[in-house]
């Protein structure tokens, strides 16, 4: 039994908050004061971003058997083994896996050569996956919700403590090829700008659930921390 069916969705930019935004807060970048080198990088990266970006995310969700110790046993007989994992989701009753990609930053960040585009190129490809992510997290939270059902944050495979070799099950799961997303034998992920994650599914609410930027190193100096 699945809680949520497996899904492939097309993220839709047009309707993604806060893009414009985080670009600023990862360049430490104030568009109205920046110099006119600044902002007609910042206005022509933007152009190439909206023109050639688009998203697409794979999510499926699966009964957990039991959590003991490091080992979570899903009813589908997969298991994960992290501690961390272990104790964040041991209030959950299910797993909801995700894959989220950008299509076209690979390309355009290929063909560029001035070092001040890519790096407003890199932080537009950034910020289109962290609000898309946010995107697909609202539209599962708010489908799980008509179940009386709620989440957790979502943890990803690297973050703290959780192993990169944690791909290895959420690929076995979601087969994300489907949406173009395969993994190298050093758990990279392509296209370079993809994300996965592991959201737990409760029966009752935590507002005092652990965050991602709870247990990240970076979390004093990531412009996002927090968000």
């Amino acid at each position: 039994m699945t809680i949520l069916s497996r899904e492939i969705m097309k993220i839709p930019i047009e309707d993604i908050h806060g893009i414009e935004e985080l670009v600023c807060r990862i360049m430490n970048f104030d568009l109205l004061n920046a110099s006119s080198k600044l902002r007609d990088a910042y206005e022509k990266t933007k152009d190439v971003a909206y023109h050639n970006f688009t998203m697409n995310a794979v999510c499926e969700s699966h009964e957990i058997d039991e959590i003991e110790n490091d080992i979570i046993r899903l009813k589908n007989r997969e298991l994960l083994k992290s501690k961390l994992l272990a104790d964040i989701f041991h209030h959950s009753t299910a797993l909801s896996f995700l894959v989220i990609t950008l299509y076209g930053y690979d390309e355009v960040d290929a063909k560029e050569n001035d070092m001040l585009m890519s790096m407003f190129l890199d932080s537009w490809g950034t910020a289109f996956m962290e609000c898309g992510q946010s995107w697909v997290l609202k539209k599962i939270a708010k489908r799980l919700k008509k179940q009386n059902l709620y989440t957790t944050h979502a943890f990803s495979p690297g973050q703290g403590e959780i192993p990169m070799e944690m791909q290895i099950p959420i690929f076995k799961i979601l087969k994300p090829a489907d949406i173009g997303v395969s993994l190298n034998e050093h758990y990279m992920m392509h296209p370079k700008k993809s994300i996965s994650g592991i959201v737990g599914i409760q029966t009752e609410k935590d507002e005092n659930s652990i965050r991602p930027c709870d247990i990240c190193e970076r979390r004093e100096t990531c412009a996002n921390a927090y968000a």
